[in-house]
Protein backbone atom coordinates (compact mmCIF):
# COMPACT_ATOMS: atom_id res chain seq x y z
CA UNK A 1 0.00 0.00 0.00
CA UNK A 2 1.23 3.47 -0.79
CA UNK A 3 -0.68 6.85 0.72
CA UNK A 4 -0.37 10.06 -1.09
CA UNK A 5 -2.07 12.94 0.03
CA UNK A 6 -2.86 15.94 -2.57
CA UNK A 7 -3.40 19.09 -2.20
CA UNK A 8 -3.27 22.66 -2.92
CA UNK A 9 -1.20 24.84 -1.54
CA UNK A 10 -2.83 27.25 1.48
CA UNK A 11 -4.30 30.22 0.62
CA UNK A 12 -2.28 33.19 -0.59
CA UNK A 13 -1.50 36.34 0.09
CA UNK A 14 -3.28 39.13 -2.77
CA UNK A 15 -1.08 40.07 -5.23
CA UNK A 16 1.90 38.14 -3.84
CA UNK A 17 3.63 34.50 -4.30
CA UNK A 18 3.36 33.74 -0.85
CA UNK A 19 1.09 32.61 2.02
CA UNK A 20 -1.51 34.76 3.46
CA UNK A 21 -1.92 34.24 7.88
CA UNK A 22 -4.82 32.34 7.15
CA UNK A 23 -2.50 30.32 4.72
CA UNK A 24 -0.37 30.11 7.30
CA UNK A 25 -2.10 28.77 10.05
CA UNK A 26 -3.64 26.09 7.58
CA UNK A 27 0.04 25.40 6.59
CA UNK A 28 0.58 24.73 10.66
CA UNK A 29 -2.49 22.75 10.63
CA UNK A 30 -1.42 20.43 7.70
CA UNK A 31 1.60 19.95 9.54
CA UNK A 32 0.05 18.41 12.45
CA UNK A 33 -2.41 16.22 10.42
CA UNK A 34 0.29 14.45 8.55
CA UNK A 35 3.50 14.71 11.29
CA UNK A 36 2.65 11.31 12.51
CA UNK A 37 1.80 9.18 9.14
CA UNK A 38 4.61 8.50 8.03
CA UNK A 39 5.14 10.61 5.31
CA UNK A 40 8.94 10.59 4.00
CA UNK A 41 9.01 12.06 0.64
CA UNK A 42 6.85 15.36 -0.95
CA UNK A 43 6.70 17.02 -4.05
CA UNK A 44 5.87 20.76 -4.69
CA UNK A 45 5.96 23.30 -7.69
CA UNK A 46 8.98 26.18 -7.55
CA UNK A 47 6.50 28.40 -6.34
CA UNK A 48 6.60 30.13 -2.91
CA UNK A 49 3.52 29.41 -1.43
CA UNK A 50 4.04 25.36 -1.78
CA UNK A 51 6.86 26.02 -0.42
CA UNK A 52 5.67 27.90 2.70
CA UNK A 53 2.87 25.08 2.86
CA UNK A 54 5.34 22.67 3.42
CA UNK A 55 7.73 24.23 6.00
CA UNK A 56 5.93 23.73 9.03
CA UNK A 57 5.87 19.94 7.97
CA UNK A 58 9.43 19.85 6.92
CA UNK A 59 10.33 21.90 10.34
CA UNK A 60 8.75 19.18 12.30
CA UNK A 61 10.07 16.25 10.65
CA UNK A 62 13.84 17.61 9.53
CA UNK A 63 15.71 14.83 7.85
CA UNK A 64 12.84 12.28 7.74
CA UNK A 65 11.30 14.25 5.28
CA UNK A 66 12.92 14.81 1.44
CA UNK A 67 11.07 17.38 -0.14
CA UNK A 68 11.64 17.14 -4.30
CA UNK A 69 10.59 20.74 -6.47
CA UNK A 70 9.32 19.95 -9.87
CA UNK A 71 9.06 23.53 -11.82
CA UNK A 72 6.19 24.17 -14.25
CA UNK A 73 8.25 26.31 -16.04
CA UNK A 74 10.94 23.79 -17.44
CA UNK A 75 9.86 22.74 -21.23
CA UNK A 76 6.43 21.31 -21.11
CA UNK A 77 4.88 23.36 -18.36
CA UNK A 78 1.72 22.26 -16.89
CA UNK A 79 1.52 18.77 -17.98
CA UNK A 80 5.42 18.20 -17.94
CA UNK A 81 5.01 19.19 -14.15
CA UNK A 82 2.20 16.40 -13.97
CA UNK A 83 3.75 13.97 -15.60
CA UNK A 84 6.74 14.21 -13.56
CA UNK A 85 5.38 13.78 -10.00
CA UNK A 86 2.71 10.94 -11.52
CA UNK A 87 5.82 9.42 -12.29
CA UNK A 88 7.56 9.95 -8.97
CA UNK A 89 5.05 8.93 -7.17
CA UNK A 90 4.28 5.82 -9.23
CA UNK A 91 7.64 4.83 -8.82
CA UNK A 92 7.64 4.91 -4.84
CA UNK A 93 8.35 1.74 -3.39
CA UNK A 94 4.80 0.12 -1.40
CA UNK A 95 4.64 1.41 2.18
CA UNK A 96 5.75 5.30 1.19
CA UNK A 97 3.52 7.77 2.39
CA UNK A 98 4.11 11.15 0.24
CA UNK A 99 2.52 14.28 0.03
CA UNK A 100 2.07 16.66 -3.28
CA UNK A 101 1.30 20.17 -3.17
CA UNK A 102 0.71 21.52 -6.40
CA UNK A 103 -2.42 24.14 -7.11
CA UNK A 104 -6.08 24.27 -7.71
CA UNK A 105 -5.04 23.61 -11.39
CA UNK A 106 -2.87 20.70 -11.17
CA UNK A 107 -3.90 18.90 -8.62
CA UNK A 108 -7.01 17.19 -10.46
CA UNK A 109 -4.84 16.02 -13.24
CA UNK A 110 -2.37 14.45 -10.83
CA UNK A 111 -5.00 12.62 -9.17
CA UNK A 112 -6.23 11.28 -12.22
CA UNK A 113 -2.55 10.05 -13.50
CA UNK A 114 -2.38 8.36 -10.43
CA UNK A 115 -6.32 6.41 -10.96
CA UNK A 116 -7.72 8.18 -8.61
CA UNK A 117 -10.34 9.71 -11.20
CA UNK A 118 -11.39 13.17 -13.06
CA UNK A 119 -13.48 14.42 -10.73
CA UNK A 120 -10.91 15.60 -7.92
CA UNK A 121 -11.54 19.75 -8.51
CA UNK A 122 -10.71 23.05 -7.06
CA UNK A 123 -11.88 25.71 -7.41
CA UNK A 124 -9.57 29.04 -7.60
CA UNK A 125 -11.25 30.11 -4.18
CA UNK A 126 -10.54 27.13 -2.49
CA UNK A 127 -7.68 26.47 -0.42
CA UNK A 128 -9.03 23.56 2.49
CA UNK A 129 -8.88 20.38 -0.13
CA UNK A 130 -7.51 17.38 0.69
CA UNK A 131 -6.94 14.36 -1.27
CA UNK A 132 -5.54 10.83 0.52
CA UNK A 133 -4.95 7.91 -2.32
CA UNK A 134 -4.72 5.01 -1.45
CA UNK A 135 -2.93 2.61 -3.51
CA UNK A 136 -3.49 -0.91 -2.49
CA UNK A 137 -0.86 -3.84 -3.27
CA UNK A 138 -4.05 -5.24 -5.22
CA UNK A 139 -4.01 -2.23 -7.54
CA UNK A 140 -7.13 -0.88 -6.47
CA UNK A 141 -7.04 3.25 -5.39
CA UNK A 142 -9.14 4.15 -2.80
CA UNK A 143 -9.39 8.35 -3.04
CA UNK A 144 -10.66 10.46 0.43
CA UNK A 145 -11.82 13.69 0.02
CA UNK A 146 -10.87 15.75 3.60
CA UNK A 147 -11.10 19.51 4.11
CA UNK A 148 -8.48 21.17 6.42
Amino acid sequence: MTAIFVLRHADRAAGADSLSDAGKRRAQTLAGMLVDTGVSVAYCSDAQRTHETLAPLKQRLGDALTIHEVSAADPGGTKAHVQFVVAAIKALPSGTVAVVVSHSNTVGQIIDGLGGGADAKIAETEFDKLFLLVRGADGQNTLLRLHY
